[in-house]
């Protein structure tokens, strides 16, 4: 697979999760704070609406560009790729309830950056599930692809895992988690040639084993806390002590 058609469907989710911040943050400021219940209600019916309308579109982009990846590869037979459903209205109004305690604070304008990095995340997840169910569907591997020149230990963990996702099973429910604002994009693996430039698995399965000997802990959230401390110059969220 070319590596601009990894960037190009990276800068397509970028550019639909720009939109949809861009119309939450509108929303958010017409909003009158100071009615804080008011305001909690109105966003419980407008976000949940918000992400599955534009999680359709991120789910039905996702699903062209699964059948781009398999043309390209080589694939034969017949494959419609299925878009993968929106995230539930239910899951979306419980991080509002969560996150609209801040509107009963000092500061209730500070709610509106938590629910744009949780719109990010709640918009590009269908997306990634299209490309996960139809691996599954179609019996091959995918892999978790960093992009951009850093990313965060947590992304960089999952991603030296190599092709080895099948299923939510196999990547051991981690690899299915992804964080708001985060640019990793799951690709169809079915074949050697089918890895994008620039994904480095070997190398990352090296860091990886250096923090989790150093972290002398099997625990995801540990090895990632190491591996912030081991490769500070490699990762976004990285620091020294």
């Amino acid at each position: 697979m070319a590596a601009p058609d990894l960037e190009a469907y990276r800068q397509a989710n970028a550019e639909l999760a720009k939109l949809v911040k861009g119309v939450l943050e509108d929303f958010f400021l017409s909003l009158d704070v100071t009615k804080p219940e008011a305001a909690r209600d109105a966003l419980l019916q407008f976000l949940p609406a918000l992400t599955d309308q534009y999680g359709s579109v991120a789910a039905s982009v996702a699903a062209d560009w699964y059948e781009e990846m398999r043309a390209s590869s080589g694939a034969v037979g017949r494959f419609t790729a299925i878009p993968a459903q929106t995230v539930p209205g239910a899951a979306v109004e419980a991080k509002v309830r969560f996150l609209a305690a801040q509107l009963w604070t000092p500061e209730p304008g500070a709610m509106l950056g938590s629910l744009l990095v949780a719109a990010d995340k709640y918009v590009k997840q269908p997306g990634r599930d299209t490309i996960a169910a139809n691996a599954k569907r179609e019996g091959v591997r995918w892999a978790r692809v960093p992009t951009g020149a850093k990313t965060c230990a947590w992304c960089l963990t999952l991603a030296s895992r190599d092709a080895v996702y099948h299923s939510k099973a196999s990547a051991g429910g981690y690899g299915h988690r992804y964080h708001g604002d985060c640019d990793c994009q799951p690709v169809r693996i079915a074949k050697a040639s089918d890895y994008p430039p620039g994904y480095l698995p070997d190398n990352y399965y090296e860091m990886y084993q250096a923090a989790r000997s150093a972290a002398q802990s099997g625990d995801m959230t540990d090895i990632a806390a190491k591996m912030r401390e081991l490769y500070p110059d490699h990762l976004t969220d990285g620091h020294s002590h």
